[in-house]
C-alpha cells in the first residue's frame, strides 16, 4: 500500500506538471490535446500490438469514455493559455467536491453524506472569493472547474472499467478516443492540423505524450484496481500545489496574483486536507484510504 501512494504522488506530480506544459507549446489547446493524445496511443499500440485487441462493445465504451478525457484535456489546456497555470490548477481543485456529488449518483452503493456538502459549500466559498478577486481571469477559472468536472465524470466511469482489461489496453482505447475527439475539431475548424513549432515544441510534446499520459494514465489506471477513486482523487487535489509550485518556479506567476486569490486558493486547500479526517470521523463505516 506504501508503495501505491508513492506511485500514486509520482503521478500527481507528473500531471501537475502538464499545465506548464501547456503554457510551454505555442499551440492552442486543441492541437496539444490531439498531439499528446495520438501520441501516446500510437507508442501503446506499437507495444501492445495483438494484445490490444477487445470486443467491439467494450472497445467503443472505452473510445467513448476517452471523448470525456479529451473534452477535460482540451478544458485544461483552454483554461491555461485563457489565464494561466495558477488560475487553471485552483479550479481543477474542485475535483474532489464533483467526484463527492458524482460518485454517490453514478455508483448505487455510494450514500451521499452531509460532511460532503459542509466541504463542498467551504469550496465554493474558496471558488467566489477567487472569481471576484481575479476577474480578469475569470472565464479561464470557469472553464477550469468545468474541466474538473469532466475529469470527475470520467475517474468514476473509469473505475468500472478496470476489470474489463489491462490497464495499458483500457488506456490505449481512452486515448484513441480523445484523439478523435480533438482531430475532429481541428478539422471543423478548416485549418487543418498545425505542426509544433521549432524542436523546443516537439520537446515538450514528447514529455507530456509519454511521461505524462502513457507513464502516469496508464499507472492511474492500473492504481483503481487497488485504491478508491476518492483516494485518487483526493491525492489529485495536490495537483494545485505542485502546478502552481511550479508556475511560480517557470513563469513567477505570483506576482501578477493578489491577495484575494491567494485566501480563495487557501480556503481550498485547507478544505482538501481537512475533508478525509473529518469524513474519516464522522462515516467510519466508510475508510477514505
Amino acid at each position: 500500500m506504501p508503495r501505491d501512494h508513492l506511485k500514486l504522488q509520482i503521478i500527481v506530480i507528473l500531471w501537475g506538471f502538464t499545465a506548464v506544459l501547456g503554457e510551454l507549446l505555442t499551440l492552442s489547446a486543441i492541437s496539444i490535446v490531439a498531439y499528446r493524445t495520438g501520441i501516446a496511443a500510437l507508442c501503446l499500440l506499437l507495444w501492445l500490438r495483438t494484445r490490444s485487441k477487445l470486443s467491439p462493445k467494450n472497445a467503443l465504451i472505452l473510445i467513448a469514455t476517452g471523448f470525456v478525457i479529451g473534452g477535460h484535456w482540451i478544458t485544461f489546456f483552454l483554461a491555461v493559455k485563457v489565464a494561466n497555470v495558477s488560475i487553471c490548477m485552483i479550479g481543477v481543485a474542485t475535483l474532489s467536491l464533483w467526484t463527492a456529488i458524482l460518485e454517490p449518483l453514478i455508483i448505487k452503493s455510494r450514500k451521499f453524506r452531509p460532511v460532503d456538502l459542509i466541504f463542498g459549500t467551504i469550496t465554493v466559498l474558496g471558488v467566489a472569493i477567487i472569481y471576484r478577486s481575479e476577474l480578469e481571469y475569470s472565464h479561464g477559472f470557469l472553464i477550469a472547474i468545468f474541466s474538473a468536472f469532466l475529469a470527475a465524470v470520467f475517474s468514476v466511469i473509469n473505475s468500472f472499467h478496470i476489470e474489463k482489461a489491462h490497464h495499458f489496453v483500457i488506456t490505449f482505447y481512452e486515448m484513441t478516443g480523445a484523439c478523435l475527439l480533438a482531430t475532429t475539431f481541428l478539422l471543423f475548424q478548416g485549418e487543418g492540423i498545425p505542426l509544433p513549432d521549432g524542436p523546443s515544441d516537439w520537446l515538450w510534446i514528447m514529455i507530456l505524450s509519454v511521461f505524462c499520459t502513457v507513464v502516469a494514465y496508464s499507472q492511474y489506471v492500473e492504481l483503481l484496481n487497488r485504491l478508491s477513486v476518492f483516494t485518487i482523487n483526493f491525492a489529485n487535489n495536490l495537483e494545485p500545489v505542485y502546478g502552481i509550485a511550479l508556475a511560480a518556479l517557470f513563469f513567477q506567476e505570483y506576482k501578477s496574483l493578489n491577495a484575494g486569490f491567494y485566501l480563495g486558493a487557501t480556503i481550498i486547500i485547507i478544505s482538501i486536507c481537512l475533508y478525509p479526517l473529518v469524513r474519516r470521523k464522522f462515516s467510519p463505516a466508510h475508510p477514505v484510504l
